[in-house]
């Protein structure tokens, strides 16, 4: 049986978790937005395809695109709502950078580790 390190997996599971409490924070102050569900899901099915070992011959490829969807659909949303949030007094949004950074960070280290696992 090869051994797999679990550092990929604790990475996936943060990952998904951050995803959810975007979600959840949105719902909860009634302020879901299309766009950014729409983001949270991709990065959600992206590691839900990787987890059950689907499409390992186009895993970095998978990867890649599932993290430039997410980038890109966030840039359009900021583009359209603005990167202040009326509903929150006219606030930068904070949350919504805090969570990308965490996002797009954690997304290419865990396709980064992922791939070291697969090769070795």
């Amino acid at each position: 049986m090869k051994n797999v390190s679990m550092t990929p997996k604790i990475t996936g599971i943060v990952i998904v978790i951050v995803q959810l409490a975007d979600i959840l924070i949105h719902a909860a102050t009634n302020q879901l937005e299309p766009i950014r569900v729409t983001s949270n899901i991709v990065i959600l099915l992206w590691l839900a395809v990787v987890a059950s070992g689907g499409f390992k011959s186009r895993s970095l490829w998978m990867s890649v695109i599932s993290i430039v969807v997410y980038f890109i659909l966030n840039i359009i949303f900021l583009a359209l709502e603005g990167v202040t949030n009326a509903a929150q007094g006219g606030e930068l949004r904070i949350a919504l950078f805090l969570l990308m950074f965490i996002t797009l960070v954690l997304s290419g280290l865990f396709t980064y580790m992922n791939g070291k696992s697969t090769v070795n």
